[in-house]
């Protein structure tokens, strides 16, 4: 299982005051706000957690299928500038960051697994349909390439809480997917 996330650092900075009272506390642990106060780099510290835990809730989603909301629940821990993992209860997920000076891209998965293709692209339109199309149409290019099948014999579709799955000619596919966008960067990760 995989799942990921894209922070875009600039609409970050303009959408979200992590600094007003309350919102530290909302959503970052005690141990995690102690990452943040004392990085060099704060606001990327902050999202590159909000990064964990969003691509940790995905996979965390998939597997047991409820939703929740809670930040708190989940539990950051960074390893290296690129590495940690993220603790939901009994369960860990490893993280893999890529912190660019423009975004920050996380990729989750139970175990840091083989075979991920991944790419993050930068679209001009922030519009979200259109984020989500576009996004979709470049997934569905690279899994036709990689199982080198037509196109337009496979497609995606979400089940009723929202959690993306590979189709093709209507069949169910075993392939794990995530799609994540934010500001003008896409991003997807294929397992």
């Amino acid at each position: 299982m995989i799942g990921n996330d894209i922070v875009d650092l600039k609409q970050a900075r303009i959408d979200s005051n992590w600094k007003r009272k309350g919102f530290l506390e909302k959503i970052f642990t005690q141990n995690e706000q102690v990452l943040i106060f004392s990085s060099a780099n704060q606001h990327q510290t902050v999202w590159l957690l909000w990064s964990m835990k969003e691509a940790a809730y995905k996979i965390y989603m998939r597997q047991f299928g409820n939703r929740f909301f809670n930040p708190t629940r989940l539990e950051c821990n960074i390893e290296t500038k690129t590495k940690g993992h993220v603790v939901i209860g009994d369960n860990t997920f490893d993280t893999i960051s890529q912190i660019d000076k423009n975004y920050i891209h996380t990729i989750a998965s139970k175990r840091r697994e083989k075979g991920v293709k991944s790419s993050c692209f930068k679209i001009e339109n922030t519009s979200i349909k259109l984020q989500s199309e576009l996004s979709k149409k470049r997934v569905l290019e690279t899994y036709s390439k990689i199982r080198n099948i037509p196109k337009n014999s496979v497609a995606i579709q979400k089940d009723a809480i929202g959690i993306p799955y590979f189709f093709q000619n209507n069949k169910k596919q075993k392939e794990s997917l995530s799609i994540a966008h934010h500001g003008h960067y896409c991003a997807y990760v294929i397992l």
